[in-house]
C-alpha cells in the first residue's frame, strides 16, 4: 500500500508507521495481539472492526505478542508494556475505511490521527477545540481539518484527550502543549480508494 510522506525530521528515524484497510484482514481467522476484551464484546460491529484493524496495523510494526499490554498512560500516551515495563510507545487511529498505527521507542511521545481528506469539521466541534485567536483566523476547510488533526494527534501523544485542545497552540515555529514543543508531520495515503491524511505528532523538546 504505497503512500507519499514528507521527509521525517527531528527524532523520526526511529518511528514506524503502518496503514491497513479494514478489508485486509476480513479472512484472517486469528486475531492480532493486544485485543481489548471489552471492545471485542461490544455490540457494535463497526467498533470491533476498527479495533481489530488498528491492532493488526500495530502488530505489523511492533514486537508485541500475546501477554503484552496496550495502555493509555496520562502524560505519556499509548504504551506497550511487557512484564510491567514499557518497551515502546504507540498510537492508533481509524476511519471508516482503515486504520493507522505508529510505534516509537519507549522514550519518545507519539500520537496519530487519521481522517478522510474531504472530512468537514463542524463549527460546533471547532468551538470546542479552538481558542479565540484560532477561531478568528481559521477560514477554509483545509485549515479546519489540519488544526483539528494536529490537536488530536498531540492530545493522544499526551494521553490526556481533547479536553486540553484549547491549550494546544501554534506559535509560528511549532505546536506547543503542556510545556513542550511538538512537530506535526503529514502523510497522504489512499485507503479503499479514498484519499486520507494522517497527522503524526512527536515531542521535539521536553521544556520550553
Amino acid at each position: 500500500m504505497p503512500h507519499h510522506a514528507p521527509a521525517l525530521v527531528s527524532n523520526q528515524k526511529s518511528l514506524k508507521i503502518h496503514f491497513m484497510e479494514h478489508s485486509a484482514h476480513s479472512e484472517d481467522t486469528t486475531g492480532p495481539p493486544l485485543l481489548d476484551s471489552k471492545i471485542m464484546a461490544s455490540r457494535s460491529p463497526k467498533r470491533i472492526l476498527h479495533h481489530i484493524s488498528g491492532r493488526h496495523a500495530l502488530s505489523k510494526i511492533s514486537s508485541s505478542m500475546d501477554g503484552d499490554v496496550f495502555k493509555i498512560v496520562p502524560g505519556m500516551g499509548g504504551c506497550l508494556i511487557r512484564d510491567g515495563r514499557i518497551f515502546a510507545r504507540c498510537s492508533i487511529s481509524h476511519s471508516d475505511y482503515g486504520a493507522v498505527a505508529v510505534v516509537a521507542p519507549s522514550d519518545m511521545s507519539v500520537g496519530v490521527d487519521l481522517e478522510p481528506r474531504n472530512r468537514k469539521i463542524s463549527q460546533g466541534a471547532l468551538n470546542l477545540i479552538l481558542n479565540e485567536e484560532e477561531q478568528n483566523d481559521v477560514q477554509d476547510e483545509h485549515s479546519r481539518l489540519r488544526i483539528w488533526m494536529s490537536k488530536e494527534a498531540i492530545s493522544k501523544a499526551l494521553g490526556i484527550g481533547m479536553s486540553i485542545s484549547k491549550g494546544i497552540t501554534y506559535d509560528g515555529k511549532s505546536w506547543v502543549a503542556k510545556g513542550s514543543r511538538w512537530s506535526i508531520n503529514r502523510h497522504d495515503i489512499r485507503i479503499s480508494d479514498i484519499d486520507h491524511i494522517a497527522m503524526v505528532a512527536l515531542r521535539i523538546t521536553e521544556e520550553i
